[in-house]
């Protein structure tokens, strides 16, 4: 019998083995959303292309039109179609929604892990509004904040199911197998990112949203995102000790952000939770 120690040393070892050599699956982003995403940032697209585009695919067009619907944007009256929720909301909007859409998914499904799941999604969501909202705050661009934000964590149900793919009879404790999420998830996503050939820098920016050192010429996005992830996670439960940590932040400093920053954005929390529920 293996101890728990070897156990891990070994687990780790494959998987590493595994991610270098390209062996674990990742889940593909469907065609549509990378096409929806390239119009929403072409200066010159056209709205009603947009809409036609959403609707070749039925399940991010239901999911499109509920978000458009939910109370983060509040219609005085219902949205119908599609065409008319691009009138309303905008192209960028609408390719908001539509990734966070398309991600939603193309979440993994992993037995006995569906709280796991259903906690990532929500904490993405969070993440993307509040980093939209730190970028905002900074002028900065909101719409680079809010993808980077969403798809910070990617990678983590990808680990997760290849970390639980290896377990066999080796006893490995839950802390163990979350620790190599945690280690690996960046990197990975990162991986995920550029498979989808969305912007590269949104891979560059999710490599180091843990690690500012390996996100180079986008360090202000990763760092906008790390804050943005630090938010959600207070948002959750807010109390005093995450507040104090908050505050103490080494990337407040490079990001431009004084203490009446920081009491601007905690004051958004209401608005933030609304709009997370709209997108998870």
């Amino acid at each position: 019998m293996k101890s728990i120690a070897q156990g891990s040393v070994e687990l780790r070892r494959e998987l590493t083995r595994k991610i270098e050599n390209s062996e674990i699956d990742l889940p593909v982003l469907p065609d549509v959303a990378s096409r929806v995403l390239a119009l929403c940032q072409d200066p010159d697209g056209d709205p009603h292309e947009l809409g036609l585009l959403i609707q070749r695919d039925p399940a991010l067009a239901g999911n499109v039109l509920r978000i458009a619907n939910s109370a983060a944007y509040a219609p005085r009256e219902p949205i119908v179609s599609l065409q008319q929720a691009v009138s309303r909301l905008g192209m960028t909007t609408m390719g908001d929604l539509a990734i966070a859409a398309a991600v939603n998914g193309r979440t993994q499904v992993i037995k006995g892990r569906d709280a796991e799941m259903r906690t990532l999604r929500i904490h993405a969501a969070a993440t993307a509004v509040w980093s939209r909202e730190v970028a905002r705050h900074r002028r900065r661009n909101v719409e680079a904040a809010f993808l980077t934000g969403l798809l910070h964590d990617v990678g983590r149900p990808i680990v997760l199911k290849a970390v639980l793919d290896l377990i066999d009879e080796s006893p490995v404790e839950e802390s163990v197998i979350q620790g190599f999420v945690d280690e690996f998830h960046a990197g990975v996503g990162a991986r995920l990112i550029d498979m989808w050939k969305l912007p590269h820098w949104i891979s560059i920016a999710i490599d180091g949203h843990h690690d500012l050192t390996r996100a180079g010429e986008h360090t202000d996005l990763a760092a906008t995102v790390m804050l943005g992830d630090e938010l959600a996670h207070w948002s959750d439960t807010p109390d005093a000790e995450h507040e104090a940590h908050i505050r103490a932040l080494s990337i407040l400093g490079p990001l431009g952000l004084y203490p009446e920053d920081i009491d601007d954005l905690l004051a958004r929390r209401e608005l933030v939770e609304q709009t997370k529920e709209a997108f998870a």
